[in-house]
């Protein structure tokens, strides 16, 4: 019995060591505000009831991609009442402020030594920190989905615009100071709908770029099509006749020209910034090897029974 409770009281330890170093390595990101220093700050601004809210979804839910409540809660969470300008600094300088007390608290914690009450202490303020800012992201769902709305383009859908939405939200909540006097719903507003037009915008270039690129692809493919078809008879020739001379290219140029007119193993024409890739050249560098073996071959076709090379490579 004395073992096991031993045993039981060093897991504890542990456990209590481990939850102090996650709490430790974990940003409390916190608007500071003057007031939170009062001696009576704990009654003024926890001393208020919460404004009711009509649902319990929380945040999470709606900042995880392929969440199923993306398009099963929307309508509910639309319901959400919108706060009061007074409620909404009430819950705003709320969250802050105990955020604030959890940072200080944390400040004095010592992993080798730690109190379970003081961990349990912490853990409760900053979980009802998120209670208060669930709440907040609730009461402006509304917002996001009304921006949202006005963004949705073919290459953007709903859901995708949605998803980043909170996100922005979840992030404009978390940095709105709500001494300045404004309201958040402007703050958010511009956070949101400025988030979604750079992204449309990107997603535009992203697909013209992806176009160009497709389209000049299919332009140089076109126009290096220099080997037309030829009967297997002709083929097999032409590849007889081209060994007799190709000894006398080195062994890039070599390469470049079966690839560039598909002859010996090569049965398909290799595009320049193909051989490129491969030969860790660059495009240019490639064509001007292929036009000095191409060169090569036709000084030495000329006048022999190699005319059919000429005419293979263009001459």
């Amino acid at each position: 019995m004395i073992v096991c409770s031993k045993d039981h009281c060093k897991q504890s330890s542990q456990q209590l060591a481990e939850r102090a170093r996650k709490i430790l390595q974990a940003e409390i990101d916190f608007i500071p505000n003057p007031s939170f220093q009062d001696s009576d700050a704990d009654e003024v601004i926890l001393g208020q009831p919460l404004p009711e809210s009509n649902t319990e979804i929380t945040a999470a839910a709606f900042t995880k991609p392929g969440s199923r409540a993306l398009s099963t809660q929307i309508a509910r969470l639309c319901r959400s009442e919108v706060l009061s300008a007074a409620d909404e600094q009430d819950l705003f300088r709320r969250m802050n402020y105990l955020k604030f007390k959890a940072n200080m608290h944390r400040c004095k914690l010592d992993p080798e030594e730690v109190e379970p009450c003081e961990l349990e202490r912490i853990e409760t303020l900053l979980q009802q920190a998120e209670q208060v800012r669930d709440q907040i992201f609730r009461s402006n769902m509304r917002l996001v989905v009304s921006i949202v709305k006005k963004c949705v383009t073919p290459g953007v859908s709903f859901d995708e615009l949605l998803s980043d939405g909170c996100l922005t939200l979840m992030h404009a909540i978390e940095k709105f100071d709500y001494a300045r006097g404004f309201r958040f719903s402007t703050y958010a507003y511009h956070s949101i709908s400025n988030y979604a037009y750079r992204k449309i915008a990107n997603r535009r270039k992203e697909r013209n770029k992806f176009k160009q690129l497709g389209e000049e692809r299919t332009l140089e493919e076109l126009q290096e099509q220099k080997n037309p078809m030829m009967v297997r008879a002709v083929w097999d020739e032409l590849s007889e006749l081209l060994k007799q001379t190709i000894d006398t290219l080195d062994q890039r140029e070599q390469f470049i020209v079966r690839s560039r007119f598909a002859l010996g193993k090569h049965r398909k024409i290799q595009t320049f910034q193909k051989l490129a890739d491969e030969l860790g050249i660059s495009k240019e560098r490639v064509r001007q090897l292929e036009q000095r073996a191409v060169a090569k071959l036709r000084a030495l076709a000329e006048g022999s029974r190699l005319d059919a090379i000429r005419e293979l490579v263009g001459g």
